[in-house]
């Protein structure tokens, strides 16, 4: 089993980034001060003062920080959310009081009571080609950004521009989380394999190791 930590605050610089990471843990990041863009596999959101932001365990996403840097609240949460959620609180200071003594208290009562944050817009032909990116697997990218009616180029520039990474890496995530989904549900290898579209087991525990540190067997017990 995987401890939580305690809640802590970063601070980041202005106009720095944080390569895509991840989190073994799910958890919440509660922006204190400041502003910063969050890329990943779900879009581009825009958090500022008073956006709480509720990952899933392993969720892999990248921060682009504003002209003013950032300070946040992150805090390690013991059951995983149905995805990534969002959402803007008004008493910020009332939330991180709570979220410093009882984080779970605390993002309940954020996801209870706050207006929920959607993604920024993207183009619509980037719409169609990221469905298209993580529901035919067997298709080629290129393939898929030409009946979008731009270029295979163009379609990975401005992927890595709002997503953070490439087209292949995006799919790639895709068939990853859906892994980590079974086998946390209780799933075993070969029905990870299954589900997410992997060739193989050996090329499910590669990936997953390189991504998580752990084997499908022990994921599966974390």
């Amino acid at each position: 089993m995987i401890e939580p930590v305690p809640p802590y605050e970063s601070r980041h610089a202005p106009l720095t980034a944080l390569a895509q990471h991840r989190h073994a843990t799910a958890y919440g990041a509660l922006v204190l001060d400041g502003e910063y863009e969050e890329a990943s596999l779900d879009g581009r959101f825009a958090c500022m003062r008073g956006h709480l932001v509720i990952h899933p365990p392993w969720h892999a996403h990248g921060d682009q920080f504003g002209p003013g840097g950032a300070v946040v609240l992150n805090f390690s949460l013991p059951e995983s959310p149905d995805g990534l959620r969002a959402a803007c609180v008004a008493d910020v200071d009332a939330l991180e009081r709570l979220a410093r003594d009882n984080p779970v208290a605390a993002a309940q009562a954020a996801m209870d009571e706050a207006s929920q944050s959607a993604p920024l817009s993207p183009a619509p032909w980037l719409v169609g080609y990221m469905a298209a990116l993580l529901n035919e697997e067997r298709v080629e990218t290129g393939v898929l950004a030409r009946r979008m009616g731009v270029s295979p180029e163009h379609a990975s520039r401005i992927c890595k521009a709002w997503f953070g990474t490439s087209p292949s890496r995006l799919r790639q995530e895709g068939q990853l989380r859906r892994a980590i989904t079974v086998l946390r549900e209780g799933g075993t290898p070969s029905d990870a394999v299954h589900e997410a579209g992997f060739c193989d087991q050996p090329h499910l525990t590669r990936l997953l190791k390189r991504m998580t540190g752990l084997t499908p067997a022990r994921l599966r017990c974390a």
